[in-house]
């Protein structure tokens, strides 16, 4: 019903208003062509369904009659509405390039000067939590201070406003808009966030007396559950902590183990590389603690005198005797 009033409002405008032949400057982001026709005229109707770019001498189509004016796909798109009687164009992310002339094919001329600037032709993300409030910031340029600020949302692939202010500040329900007219921005907050809230939005500035309405910024709204949220860091961070205690009680088993076979060896004899019995096993447990599947090799060297009887017993082979 919001959005019905808004375009019955803005057909009226256009119909006292008269159209210039000086180019519509645009700054960046995207914009809605609205094309009026007589839905009477059935041989007017049919020729407006489609929207071209002049070239010289040609027309290059640019988009045609859809069901749906979003189609996330497409740069742009065209939909009719056919209770008021025009045709709506979207044409999304605004280039230097995209200024000319265009053609409601039997209708109209369209003429736009697209200017970059900084405010606007952004697209960002946003997330809000449920039964939390959402809050939407967008930038306008100064000569914009004195028009209608909106806020638009992709609802069953068309763009339908969600509310209008006129002056300083409004509220509708659940929804406000708020106007900083020294800092050139308004504010689009959303109490008592649901998931029905999620989506595409789009901060818009309506031109009552030309045919187009500008849409500064894309925003995409995030819904999720806060306590899901909690949920999940706080497991990660539990997970995070038993590892960390999990390594530097590893490492601290090692040093220990480490410094008792240091002690163990400077009690053996000079000349002697033996690595006993007990410092195997205490680099084959730590090893085995601390990386799990790698093999400890170590190697003994004979000592150099037989007569170690600690490490080595001779044993004499005897020799067959002949009966």
């Amino acid at each position: 019903m919001k959005t019905v009033l808004f375009f019955l409002f803005f057909t009226l405008c256009l119909i006292k208003g008269h159209m210039s032949d000086a180019a519509d400057v645009v700054t960046g982001g995207s914009v809605i062509i609205k094309c009026l026709y007589d839905p009477k005229k059935s041989q007017t109707r049919e020729s407006a369904k489609s929207f071209c770019k002049v070239s010289g001498n040609e027309c290059t189509t640019m988009t045609e009659v859809n069901n749906d004016l979003w189609i996330p796909e497409e740069r742009f798109s065209m939909t009719e509405n056919k209770s008021v009687g025009f045709i709506s164009v979207l044409i999304r992310n605004l280039t230097v390039n995209d200024s000319g002339t265009y053609k409601c094919k039997g209708v109209q001329d369209v003429n736009l000067d697209v200017k970059q600037e900084p405010c606007c032709g952004s697209s960002e993300e946003l997330t809000a939590y449920i039964l939390t409030t959402a809050v939407i910031h967008c930038k306008y340029p100064e000569k914009y201070k004195d028009h209608p600020k909106l806020l638009f949302k992709v609802q069953n692939g068309s763009l339908e406003v969600i509310i209008t202010v006129f002056g300083s500040s409004t509220t509708d329900g659940r929804f406000s808009l708020n106007v900083n007219e020294q800092e050139h921005f308004f504010t689009a907050s959303i109490t008592d966030v649901s998931r029905h809230d999620a989506g595409v939005y789009f901060c818009g500035i309506d031109h009552s007396n030309q045919i187009y309405t500008h849409l500064l910024t894309e925003i995409r709204l995030h819904v999720s559950d806060l306590y899901i949220t909690i949920i999940i860091i706080t497991a990660c961070l539990i997970l995070l902590l038993a590892v960390g205690l999990s390594l530097l009680l590893i490492k601290r088993r090692c040093k220990k183990t480490e410094g008792s076979v240091s002690a163990d060896q400077r009690n053996t004899t000079d000349g002697d590389e033996v690595i006993t019995s007990a410092y195997y096993e205490a680099i084959q447990d730590c090893a085995q603690d601390s990386i799990g599947l790698n093999t400890v090799y170590a190697s003994a060297h004979l000592p150099t005198s037989p007569s170690d009887s600690d490490f080595y017993t001779l044993v004499e082979k005897p020799q067959n005797t002949e009966s």
